[in-house]
């Protein structure tokens, strides 16, 4: 494996076998998957270790922030006072981030999940229920959002323009923010389908934007894990180039969420909350 050069690719040597032309050896370029540690500590020296995430070394630091977000350890990017072993672009190459939370906040009994190991092909799988994310949104009902059926059929293409990493190696996950026009918002890259949603959630927290009015696109299924993601976030409009899962629908419905699947070409299935798309 040659060096990784954290533009979340590296070389890989491998051989290409072709039938009726024999063996070449060359360098194929793959995606990075690395773990990242994320550690939290109050200003009373109380430590947390939030978890390790199997992750594509780009954008850690908005990974952070939207992880810690997203499973109810920060309400803001304002309760965090700093974050050590984040470089100029936004990458840990330690591949160990410690978080430094404001002065109010106390690391809270209840906040304290342990050491945690969370792999690149789910979230953290089975540790919530629609009841409990009801209990941390309620109903998605923030914004009168409406989109038209044209908009939506043009995200898929519009998220893929943004998938650099993807177009090198193939194997990656994406996930971008849109305006009710179609406009992109920030894009982000993973190994992992929920790091790249928390990717997008954290860089919006980070630079203060609110997502009450924003559409969530996805490059691969939409399970619970994103869809918890999403409504934590509080975004009306989930997005899927492929199938939701039958959990992801159900939280759907019960919470307000628009959710959109197999949207591809100039189709797509609604299986909740239709009003906010128009035709």
């Amino acid at each position: 494996m040659a060096d990784v050069s954290y533009s979340g690719v590296a070389g890989a040597k491998a051989l290409r076998i072709t039938a009726g032309k024999g063996v070449a050896p060359f360098t194929d370029t793959v995606t990075v998957e690395e773990p990242l540690e994320i550690t939290v500590m109050d200003v009373h020296g109380h430590k947390m270790n939030a978890g390790i995430i199997m992750r594509t070394p780009v954008m850690d630091d908005c990974l952070a922030v939207g992880f810690l977000f997203t499973e109810g350890i920060i309400s803001s990017y304002a309760d965090i006072s700093s974050m050590e072993g984040i470089g100029s672009d936004g990458v840990c190459r330690s591949n160990s981030i410690s978080v430094n939370l404001a002065e109010d906040l106390k690391i809270q009994p209840d906040m304290m999940p342990g050491r945690r190991y969370i792999n690149s092909s789910c979230g953290i799988c089975g540790k919530g229920s629609i009841d409990m994310v009801y209990m941390r949104t309620g109903r998605i009902q923030r914004s009168g959002i409406r989109v038209s059926a044209s908009t939506i059929a043009s995200l898929p293409d519009a998220l893929w323009e943004t998938q650099g990493i993807f177009s090198s190696t193939g194997g990656i996950h994406a996930a971008g923010l849109f305006t009710s026009e179609g406009s992109a918002v920030c894009s982000a890259e993973d190994v992992g389908r929920h790091n790249a949603v928390d990717k997008v959630i954290g860089y919006s927290l980070m630079k203060g934007r609110t997502l009450d009015s924003a559409i969530l696109q996805v490059s691969g299924r939409a399970g619970f894990e994103i869809v918890e993601k999403a409504a934590v976030a509080g975004i009306p409009i989930i997005s899927s180039i492929s199938a939701p899962s039958s959990l992801a629908v159900e939280t759907c419905e019960t919470l307000g969420i628009t959710l959109l699947g197999f949207v591809r070409g100039r189709s797509f299935n609604v299986y909740s909350a239709p009003e906010r798309i128009t035709v």
